[in-house]
Formats: structure tokens, C-alpha cells, sequence
């Protein structure tokens, strides 16, 4: 009788270890912002396969370019040279100080593993982009 408490123990502590792992997250897949609190909706779409990254505005590409991994910060390398860092939560959440927002902070929260690319075309892209043209912090 005693072994099998024995026994239920280790299983029991097992599982709980295995629940509390203290892996860091990899910035993958895709984020958005929360509709509350900002006007526009901004998500961002991670591929580690070749660290690129596509940013969207209320589903409309406004950026994209490439990261990099340094210590625990993102370097993201903008094409339209608006580069900022990215410091992920372990939460696999971050936050991105942008001007659409005034100056406010946007929390982006991990909504799937796999990067989403829209493809729709919009005829006001231009108006978007123009959100991006004052420097990020």
C-alpha cells in the first residue's frame, strides 16, 4: 500500500514539473493587438524559418523585413527603415510604442503558432503606411 502512494507521488510531482517548464518563448506565428484601446488593429506575422516578419494595419501590409535574436531582444529590420526591438513576455506577449496610438504602448498577444498573410488588396494601403512615416520608439 505504502508503494503505491510511492508511486502516485512521483506521478503527481512528475506532471506538475512538467507543467511549470520554464522554457522561454520563440517569437513565432502571429500577434495582434487588442481592439480595445486603439483605434486601428495592428498584427504582426513571425517566420522563423527565414526571420521575416510582415506587419499589418486593419489587414493591410504596412511593413515588413527581417529579425534577429539578440540576447532576449528582437531586432526587427524594417524595410522602410522604422527598425524597433521587441523585448517577448513570457507571456508570448510584447508591447510596440507606435504613433498610431499616440505614442501609447500596443500590446500584441499571441493568437496562432503559424504565421497569417493577407492577401486581400485594399485601395487605401497608402493611408495606412503614411500611419508608419513618424519614427517608432
Amino acid at each position: 500500500m505504502k508503494n503505491i502512494f510511492i508511486i502516485l507521488g512521483l506521478i503527481v510531482s512528475l506532471l506538475l514539473g512538467g507543467c511549470t517548464s520554464n522554457t522561454e518563448p520563440i517569437l513565432k506565428g502571429t500577434y495582434q493587438s487588442d481592439i480595445q484601446g486603439s483605434e486601428y488593429v495592428v498584427q504582426m506575422s513571425f517566420q522563423p524559418e527565414d526571420n521575416s516578419y510582415v506587419e499589418y494595419i486593419e489587414n493591410r501590409e504596412v511593413d515588413k523585413g527581417t529579425y534577429e535574436k539578440e540576447n532576449d531582444v528582437y531586432i526587427i529590420n524594417s524595410e522602410n527603415q522604422q527598425n524597433f526591438q521587441i523585448r517577448l513576455g513570457k507571456e508570448d506577449t510584447f508591447e510596440i510604442i507606435d504613433r498610431i496610438n499616440n505614442g501609447e504602448p500596443i500590446k500584441l498577444i499571441k493568437i496562432n503558432d503559424t504565421p497569417i498573410y493577407i492577401s486581400t488588396e485594399f485601395n487605401d494601403v497608402e493611408n495606412y503606411k503614411a500611419l508608419l512615416n513618424k519614427k517608432r520608439k
